[in-house]
């Protein structure tokens, strides 16, 4: 996430296109492709046998009911709480969550909507976690293959982007050169960090504020939706699944320098992996305003990776 690159070379850059880079993409108004057409169904497990097991739906609605039978006593959970708490059980619990995913790294494909048309790349993510999410050591690096109506004689067929926080600022490069981001490129990336689902998985160790909006139905999948507030008003809202506890959606706003505030929508759809007995969903869908941006899909997951912290301060 993260998270703008304007690109991918001149010709591209003077027609205002700008590449998503991860789950943090916005395409300029004019932009736009067909949306992805994927019929929205709920999670199927994919099986691992040596990734481990993550809490059944029936597990997590015991858990629920639990933590609402322990409001008698000395626990108090507000009723956004309570489903907060069982998200995290769903996912693998508290504990296995913060010891698998002190650091991580995931690989994978990216599809992203451009004027001429969509392109397609690898992508890795690297992220090392600290006390709160926005503090995150976070870096990804993306592979495109130039479209061929933007080829020029002699240039790459494929472009090379880094884009990293460092903890302090945000640095980019693009074809191994250093580059100084654009403000909208720095805001979208940072934005990643505190607009995921695995924000919410964090919401008591960032001191984030929750809202129980309500049930709703959404392509006849029953919800409820969860409003999150971080201590500096970041608000992102989530849509999860009634009968898995699975964050099927969310949803925020970035305020661009411009003025405007595009609204962006993930999605996580199957297959989901299980990793160090926590749930990973592995295929992720974007939208702005309603249009198709970027579908990722990973194909490699470690947690607990051991990563030179170098990294995330230059380009190996």
């Amino acid at each position: 996430m993260h998270r703008v690159f304007r690109l991918l070379d001149e010709s591209l850059l003077r027609r205002g296109v700008f590449l998503t880079i991860l789950t943090i993409g916005l395409l300029a108004p004019a932009a736009t492709t067909a949306r992805l057409q994927s019929k929205e169904q709920e999670p199927a497990d994919v099986k691992n046998k040596d990734t481990g097991k993550a809490p059944a739906a029936k597990e997590a609605e015991k858990n629920k009911e639990k933590l609402a039978k322990a409001q008698a006593g000395a626990i108090k959970l507000s009723p956004p709480e309570i489903l907060a708490e069982t998200v995290i059980f769903a996912y693998g619990g508290r504990a296995a969550l913060q010891a698998a995913r002190a650091s991580v790294s995931e690989k994978g494909t990216i599809r992203v909507a451009t004027e001429q048309g969509d392109v397609t790349g690898t992508f890795t993510l690297r992220r090392v976690q600290k006390e709160k999410s926005w503090q995150d050591l976070f870096r990804t690096d993306l592979e495109i293959e130039t479209p061929e109506s933007a080829q020029r004689p002699g240039s790459p067929a494929k472009v090379k982007f880094t884009m990293t926080f460092n903890g302090a600022s945000v640095w980019g490069a693009q074809n191994d050169q250093y580059i100084s981001p654009a403000q909208e490129s720095e805001l979208a990336f940072r934005s990643q960090l505190v607009h995921d689902y695995t924000t919410l998985l964090r919401y008591k160790e960032d001191g984030s504020k929750l809202d129980l909006i309500g049930p709703e139905t959404v392509v006849g999948i029953d919800t409820q939706v969860l409003d999150l507030t971080l201590p500096d008003g970041e608000k992102t809202r989530f849509w999860i699944s009634a009968k898995t506890y699975r964050i099927l959606h969310l949803e925020y706003q970035i305020k661009l320098p411009n003025g405007s505030t595009p609204r962006i929508r993930v999605s996580y759809y199957p297959p989901y992996k299980v990793v160090q007995n926590t749930l990973v969903p592995a295929r992720r869908v974007m939208e702005q305003d309603g249009k198709f941006v970027q579908e990722i899909n990973l194909s490699q997951i470690a947690y607990s990776a051991k990563l030179d912290p170098d990294i995330f301060v230059h380009l190996p």
